[in-house]
């Protein structure tokens, strides 16, 4: 078996083993090959803590998935590294380190992981949800919702946080007293959270961002793309531009370069693609100086782009 078939068995292996961590959920990949992905679930008392650290990817709950683990569990997350767009139905919001989002498992959703993500997922039974979080909630039926970092989701957080280090080691009673007391301040957070004028911004800059990541998978090859274009293109200054990618933790151009160098690295492992000069490859993803493409890839991968490629022949050509 060649190299490239045991690389893409292992991928395969790896989604299938994402599309049942915790969930049934669906996964498409993000610009390059999943290849880090660990899930530890942690007990606490009727609760479940899942420890979840994964490659760039997006999540797809769908009906289907529902129908077929039969779980409407409540989910309580938070965000330890990397940012994420969440979408339920008409709500879409940015996650970001320090921020909690509820929502159900029991109605489809999508998280778009657009970085490395370390991600810790409370499960809440839906009977336990429904008698001791939302019957507190005076006159509200529940909504997904974003509580932002500070305060008593700060706390939460970071009650999460140590958790996920601690929770296999706890004795079963202090397991129920600390689900017990996360119940309680899943409930205060809720309605502490009910910051409508808040929620509606953060629906209108996450809608406005994915336009933007949209915007820019679909010109990155294009070698005059600036931010200055991608700007004017979605009728924002390029201050707000700025804005929105640093609270994603990453540039607009560092975004631009880092798609750019993935799509030439797939390319130049593709056996299809050997026949193309790597400055050809390196000009139809979007460079136009290759001298500063060969130093950002070699800075990027450890690895030269030719040295890459006989690599992958070398191992494309051994039984």
């Amino acid at each position: 078996m060649q190299a490239d078939d045991q690389t893409d068995e292992l991928d395969t292996d790896l989604m299938d083993t994402v599309a049942t961590a915790h969930v049934a959920v669906d996964v498409e990949e993000r610009g390059e090959h999943l290849r880090q992905f660990s899930c530890r679930e942690l007990p606490l008392g009727k609760l479940e803590l899942f420890d979840i650290t994964i490659d760039p990817v997006a999540i797809h709950r769908s009906i289907e998935n529902i129908y077929r683990d039969d779980n409407d569990d409540f989910l309580l997350s938070t965000q330890v590294e990397g940012t994420v767009i969440v979408k339920v139905a008409d709500t879409e919001f940015i996650q970001r380190p320090g921020d909690l989002a509820i929502m159900s498992a029991g109605e489809p959703y999508s998280i778009i992981h657009t970085q490395r993500s370390h991600r810790l997922i409370l499960h809440i039974p839906k009977t336990l949800f429904l008698e001791r979080i939302l019957s507190h909630q005076v006159g509200r039926t529940f909504k997904p919702q974003l509580v932002a970092a500070g305060g008593l989701a700060s706390i939460v957080h970071e009650m999460l946080k140590a958790l996920g280090f601690e929770a296999d080691k706890l004795q079963v009673t202090e397991q129920y007293t600390l689900a017990e007391c996360l119940l309680e301040l899943t409930s205060t957070v809720l309605r502490s959270g009910a910051n409508q004028e808040y929620e509606q911004e953060h629906v209108k800059q996450s809608a406005l961002f994915r336009r933007i990541l949209e915007f820019i998978e679909a010109n990155y090859t294009d070698c005059e793309l600036t931010p200055q274009k991608i700007a004017n293109a979605n009728c924002i200054s390029m201050r707000y531009l700025h804005s929105l990618f640093q609270h994603a933790g990453m540039t607009v151009s560092k975004w631009m370069w880092e798609r750019r160098l993935k799509a030439t690295r797939e390319d130049l492992l593709d056996p299809g693609m050997h026949n193309k000069r790597i400055s050809e490859i390196a000009f139809q993803r979007g460079f136009n100086d290759t001298a500063h493409f060969s130093r950002a890839f070699k800075k990027r991968f450890d690895i030269s782009p030719s040295q890459l490629r006989q690599l992958a022949q070398k191992q494309q050509q051994q039984p």
